[in-house]
């Protein structure tokens, strides 16, 4: 009789486990990491709009014997200061931005079977913050209204022609196109409505909720965790 071996038998493919718990947690922490430059940010609003007091204030003082020349002086509180409101107002509500556009990626990963890397995350989130960036800096030369709109457009610009690639859809980036526009809109009412800021934030955050249970209802986690697909 011919000794003959075993057939090997492949090793077994290792499988991806906890990824969902995995990228929440990485989600997560990239939030926390990016109040590093919102901080940075905020530092920045508050340099210039004490340079723009302490020059304003230098100026009236000069001209303390002629009070017609000075009552003409534009004054940088309103001229700026409602800006750089604005923006300390916005950056108090970058958690809830920052959360919910990550959130809308994760569940395009999840729902779709699509993959995204750290790097895709992050340069996101980098976009995000220079909406704020943008704002700062448009508040200086437009009114709020204006300087908040194009922030607006330009950031979202960069991260919709961005998801074109890496959700590789134009209808998911439309869909990202539509979330970034009702979370902008959104967050500009709270900013205008003082009175009702947490009435209108609040029921913002319940219909996000809502919509988050109504698409994830059908989805097996415990699946996800083990790397499985699971068909429709």
């Amino acid at each position: 009789m011919e000794n003959t071996l075993p057939p090997l038998i492949p090793p077994p493919t290792p499988r991806r486990r906890h990824t969902v718990t995995l990228k929440l947690l990485f989600i997560a922490v990239l939030v926390l990491v990016l109040h590093v430059p919102l901080a940075l940010i905020n530092g920045l609003r508050q340099e210039r709009s004490g340079n723009r007091e302490a020059a304003h204030t230098r100026q009236r003082a000069e001209l303390a014997d002629a009070p017609a020349e000075a009552a003409r002086i534009p004054t940088p509180a309103v001229a700026a200061a409602e800006g750089y409101r604005m923006v300390e107002r916005s950056l108090k509500h970058s958690v809830l931005v920052l959360t919910l556009v990550f959130a809308a990626f994760f569940l395009f990963e999840t729902l779709a079977g699509l993959r995204l890397h750290a790097v895709h995350y992050g340069l996101v989130g980098g976009a995000l913050c220079l909406f704020y960036l943008a704002l700062l800096a448009l508040g200086e030369v437009l009114t709020p209204g204006l300087a908040y709109i194009g922030a607006a457009v330009a950031s979202s610009l960069l991260i919709v022609g961005y998801s074109v690639s890496i959700l590789h859809s134009y209808a998911r980036a439309g869909s990202i196109a539509a979330l970034l526009a009702a979370e902008h809109g959104v967050l500009y009412v709270v900013l205008r409505m003082e009175d009702y800021a947490l009435l209108a934030g609040t029921a913002a955050l319940f219909v996000v909720m809502a919509a988050v249970m109504f698409f994830t209802r059908h989805v097996d986690w415990f699946a996800q965790e083990a790397g499985v697909k699971t068909g429709p």
